[in-house]
């Protein structure tokens, strides 16, 4: 288990031993060879340091206590599953030197290993690990997106501007880590404060200038960003999700808000928001300067006429800083969003509006999002993780859009243990009143959940007047779609 985590985010063992089979050359193995000074690690942390710890030579900073080589620095973290100092014995036997923990020393601690107590235990793991590695982010010009839908497209489209600039990137969130070293497993949307500092220090290694990245609601509330500081944060939009971990919807709008107030390193330079969203209108004024998107509000960044196609989206974005032309291979009126701030993203890197064009032309799709799959089949395939009820209606309204009167094959393959039993009640009322989750569905949860999956089918097909049909697997489906078309 790692530690610190939510049971939701804890890292599988296979996915944490190639990360760091990967990383091995990288740069955080250069920092090993020549260590830090206790002193130097902890230079702006709150903290004091033990009579003649100063000088302790530090080789690693971990918080997991699998990880810990000779010469490491443990923190000894709270988590939602788990306590880190239950782990500290553990941590001492594989080599650490120092421990890190908002407690008192409790345990018996051999001599030559120091002890420091801090008060934000997140937060002094974040700054450490940037002073070990020598402050990677600050070579960097850092973008982050937030919200509940669209961060996975809108970092993808970002990250494809910078790289149509001709510089090196990193990109992180849910699909997968990507540095100029290589492509890493992603454990979580955002990764924990160390090893994002590892990311950030191979970027800046590699000859680097800017890094992009999803920061979940989680991150934030966890101190995972802290330190850094953003030239641009970008929100996309707010609905329910994460309810079993931030317990009320204020809660997980606080969270989402702290990227905009700053974490730890000063507002963002440049805030870019989706004032189509109420709470996008909520975080206006907090970043030193801010830019707005929408379709339906008065905005900075918006287009008055998109055409929507099965090949993508062709429009003209009105932006502050004139006109930019999208011709791009992704569908759907939700994309348009998506590609309007990272438009705004863009500007905000100091980017042309003609790189922020190629960019936007170089990509051609987004892993699991509205995403084509054609190997030469007479018909359109295409695979959509939608996770949440928002995401979900989004799906449904652009193949609507889309295809408003040819037949459609609608798959209903979402298991029940993907995402919490909030996410699954409200996928479940899309299919309407009295349906899903409702006292009408008798047995297990599996079974009221597949029911509602034929209910929302149903109600897609009686809409649409269209020909719908539903298979609880991929392999049902696929067979299905072979014979039917």
């Amino acid at each position: 288990m790692k530690i610190g985590l939510s049971q939701e985010e804890q890292v599988q063992d296979a996915a944490t031993n190639q990360l760091d089979s990967q990383r091995k050359n990288s740069a955080r193995a250069s920092a090993a060879d020549s260590g830090r000074k206790l002193s130097e690690v902890f230079q702006g942390v709150e903290t004091s340091l033990p009579a003649g710890a100063s000088s302790v030579e530090i080789r690693q900073v971990a918080c997991d206590s699998r990880k810990v080589q000779p010469g490491a620095l443990f923190f000894a973290l709270h988590g939602a599953k788990a306590d880190g100092n239950t782990f500290i014995q553990d941590a001492i036997k594989r080599g650490a030197v120092a421990i890190a923990s908002e407690e008192q020393a409790s345990v018996s601690i051999p001599a030559g290993v120091a002890w420091i107590q801090v008060r934000e235990a997140r937060q002094a793991l974040a700054v450490t690990a940037a002073n070990f590695l020598g402050h990677p982010s600050i070579a960097l010009q850092l973008v982050a997106v937030t919200g509940t839908n669209g961060k996975t497209t809108t970092t993808s489209v970002v990250d494809a501007i910078v790289k149509a600039s001709g510089a090196k990137t990193g990109l992180f969130g849910t699909i997968a880590y990507h540095t100029p070293l290589g492509d890493y497993s992603a454990p979580n949307t955002t990764p924990e404060s160390v090893d994002l500092q590892g990311f950030f220090a191979e970027i800046r290694d590699a000859g680097g200038k800017y890094a992009v990245l999803e920061a979940s609601s989680h991150s934030l509330a966890m101190d995972r960003l802290w330190g850094c500081h953003f030239q641009a944060a970008v929100f996309t939009n707010l609905t329910r999700e994460h309810m079993d971990f931030h317990k009320t919807f204020e809660d997980y709008f606080a969270a989402k808000k702290r990227l905009f107030e700053g974490t730890g390193a000063g507002a963002p330079e440049v805030a870019v928001l989706n004032t189509d969203d109420e709470f996008g209108k909520r975080l206006a004024g907090l970043a030193k300067k801010t830019v707005t998107y929408g379709l339906e509000s008065d905005t900075d960044i918006t287009t008055k006429k998109f055409q929507l196609t099965f090949d993508g989206l062709t429009f003209t974005a009105l932006t502050p800083n004139g006109k930019v032309h999208v011709v791009s291979q992704l569908v759907g009126r939700i994309n348009v969003y998506n590609l309007l701030a990272a438009i705004g993203a863009g500007q905000a890197l100091g980017l042309s509006n003609e790189v922020i064009e190629s960019g936007i032309r170089n990509l051609e799709s987004v892993s699991g999002r509205f995403q084509r799959i054609d190997l030469g089949q007479p018909f359109l395939v295409i695979v959509d993780y939608a996770h949440t009820d928002d995401a979900l209606e989004n799906l449904i309204r652009t193949a609507r859009e889309l295809n408003p009167k040819e037949r459609r094959l609608a798959e209903n393959h979402q298991r029940y243990h993907r995402g919490t039993a909030e996410n699954r009640r409200q996928i479940s009322d899309r299919a309407g009143p009295g349906k899903g989750y409702r006292d009408g569905h008798g047995g297990s949860p599996q079974r009221r959940h597949r029911a509602a999956g034929r209910e929302g089918s149903r109600e897609l097909s009686d809409s649409c007047r269209q020909d719908v049909r539903i298979r609880r697997s991929r392999n049902g489906a696929a067979r299905l779609a072979r014979t039917w078309f």
